[in-house]
């Protein structure tokens, strides 16, 4: 059920949807987020394709899924956990109507993980898939957890989804988007009506678990109801969070049997007592597998430096007398997980003849020759923390985030400039912020109001960029701040940057009249040597695409309407070839008579 070796998940193929479904809507929530790893999200989502690199390191491609999904999913995060990316892009501006952050007004952190999408077939309905994670949407190599309930429409209303629903509501108190608020409105509306299904039989029921928002405390989860033998899996801990588990055991561990297991980083073990390692038998995994991908190589062949690996995965798993409870979900076993923070465990009931909490371990631990994890008996020294100032700068963008900030687009003749205004700011005075927009390499010093200027219009958004500095030491993060009066051609601008020749243009209506995307994505890669001075329907790849639109004319010729969006949007002579145009025009019109 839990094999590491065994029971891989693909991310991409649990978003996309199933053949023959096409996506409505779905809504996202992480703790922090990369919006390189979000660039994804719209390949699947829309292109019904996975993570792929050939696709995601191509415009063409991902311009597409964002044409095709921007507007069907949300995805809410932590105020001040948006990470830099390595290189700009000006896709990136497509994703920002997408992207929500979370402050919460008691200074904790908003840190659930999942995904609930729905799906439509025109023959089949509707179809429901909730996702609850540990992982946060970024590329990060550490081992999590991601379990899968789908749900179809029943005639007799359930409360079963009522702490969903809940949790959902309170997402939209942050949309800033009026269209994503309405979607998300019709999807808590709907799921009074769904019946969700784990996929497996042994689970004979579950409950969701939200943490932190009104009327859902920890109390309610019943992670900390007594037991008789529980395992413990949490990259980060709190000693007293440990501590109160074990109250609740109804059992003393005999010598040397496992009653009580603790599995965590070993990074974290100095925060036990020696009684705690003591009531608890503790794992962690080996260094050479936390190290293991930095042993191999220090670099992979893209440049990408080689990440430590340790777990990240958050489960508690419990049985009392002849009942088995299991806990997925974002929440850590620590005090801020527990008191303060918004996070969402799904409680799994299991039941199968025979069963025992304790043989999860022999899923994690496998053969003993391949056992990745290693039992810890001594609390080990203290290795150095991270920089206490480092800590107080991460603060401070938090405490930027729960202020007031603004900001206004003028135009001067051909260039920009933008003003940002902070109001009722109460962050750490000694702590020095710098801010330019992400699509920009002009900053400035941040100020109650800051103005930056000589903009183009490929620079603006809503997305900047902030740095936080203070002895010596600083961090960059995203934030996403309300910018009014940004230029209407801004979404045009951004097209044509993408799709700036007649080459690429092709390139893009080739795609779009593809039957398997990826395919055509891996054709294309092979064929950059194509060249089209000047629309000649005798040109090697002309046929070709003139074929396709035959075909799409004949049997898909809701494609067409795909060229048409992309050629208004590119509106540009120079780009689309005025003799492609009236090919276009010819097939529209094949198409209508097909219709009738």
């Amino acid at each position: 059920m839990l094999k590491p070796d065994e029971d891989r998940l693909n991310y991409s193929e649990l978003l996309k949807p199933p053949v023959g479904y096409v996506v409505e809507f779905a809504l996202g929530t992480t703790y922090s987020l990369d919006l390189e790893a979000l660039v994804g999200v719209p390949l699947a989502l829309g292109l019904s394709e996975e993570m792929d690199q050939t696709m995601m390191n191509d415009p063409v491609y991902v311009l597409e899924g964002l044409r095709k999904s921007a507007e069907k999913f949300a995805i809410f995060c932590e105020g001040g956990q948006i990470k830099v990316p390595r290189k700009n892009n000006s896709l990136f501006a497509l994703m920002e109507n997408s992207v929500f952050e979370i402050s919460l007004e008691n200074g904790k952190s908003f840190h659930p993980k999942l995904w609930l999408i729905k799906y439509r077939n025109e023959e089949q309905g509707e179809l429901y898939r909730l996702l609850v994670l540990t992982r946060n949407m970024t590329f990060d190599r550490s081992w999590d957890i991601a379990i899968a309930l789908e749900g179809k429409k029943v005639y007799q209303q359930t409360d079963k989804n009522r702490p969903l629903a809940d949790f959902l509501q309170f997402l939209t108190e942050f949309s800033t988007s009026k269209d994503k608020t309405e979607q998300m409105d019709q999807l808590i509306s709907e799921l009074d009506y769904v019946q969700f299904n784990p996929v497996l039989n042994q689970y004979a029921d579950f409950e969701f678990c939200p943490i932190g928002i009104d009327g859902y405390e920890e109390e309610s989860t019943g992670v900390f109801d007594s037991f008789h033998k529980l395992i413990v899996m949490s990259p980060f801990i709190s000693g007293s969070t440990v501590r109160e588990l074990h109250k609740k055991t109804l059992t003393e561990s005999k010598h040397n049997v496992p009653e009580r297991v603790l599995i965590t980083r070993k990074t974290e073990l100095h925060k036990l007592t020696p009684e705690l390692m003591h009531d608890f038998i503790v794992y962690t995994l080996k260094d050479s597998v936390v190290d293991g991908e930095s042993a191999i190589s220090e670099e992979d062949e893209s440049g990408e430096m080689a990440q430590l690996q340790d777990i990240h995965a958050k489960l508690y798993a419990k049985s009392k007398y002849n009942q088995h409870v299991i806990y997925v979900g974002s929440a850590n076993c620590s005090r801020n997980a527990f008191h303060g923070n918004v996070e969402f465990l799904l409680q799994l009931n299991y039941r199968k003849r025979g069963f025992q909490i304790m043989n999860l371990l022999d899923d994690f631990f496998g053969e003993d020759d391949d056992n990745p994890f290693e039992r810890v008996e001594d609390i080990p020294e203290q290795t150095a923390e991270e920089s206490d100032v480092l800590e107080q700068l991460q603060q401070g963008i938090k405490s930027l985030c729960r202020s007031q900030l603004h900001a206004t687009v003028t135009q001067n003749d051909n260039t920009y400039t933008v003003e940002i205004k902070i109001e009722d700011f109460h962050g750490n005075e000694d702590i020095g912020f710098t801010i330019g927009p992400l699509l920009s390499t002009a900053t400035a010093i941040l100020q109650q109001s800051t103005i930056i200027s000589g903009l183009s219009i490929l620079e603006l958004g809503h997305f900047y960029k902030i740095r936080a500095e203070k002895d010596g030491e600083s961090i960059e993060r995203v934030i996403k701040i309300n910018t009014n009066g940004l230029p209407v051609e801004r979404e045009h601008e951004i097209y044509r940057s993408i799709v700036k020749d007649s080459y690429t243009f092709l390139k893009y209506i080739a795609f779009l009249l593809a039957d398997d995307f990826l395919m055509a994505a891996m054709e294309n890669k092979d064929k950059q040597n194509f060249v089209l001075d000047s629309w000649d329907v005798q040109e090697s790849e002309t046929p070709v695409i003139y074929e396709n639109m035959l075909k799409t004319a004949a049997h898909s010729p809701e494609k067409l309407e795909d060229i048409e969006s992309m050629i208004r949007m590119i509106d540009d002579d120079s780009i689309v070839p005025p003799e492609f145009n009236q090919l276009y025009q010819t097939f529209t019109q094949a198409a209508k008579k097909v219709k009738r």
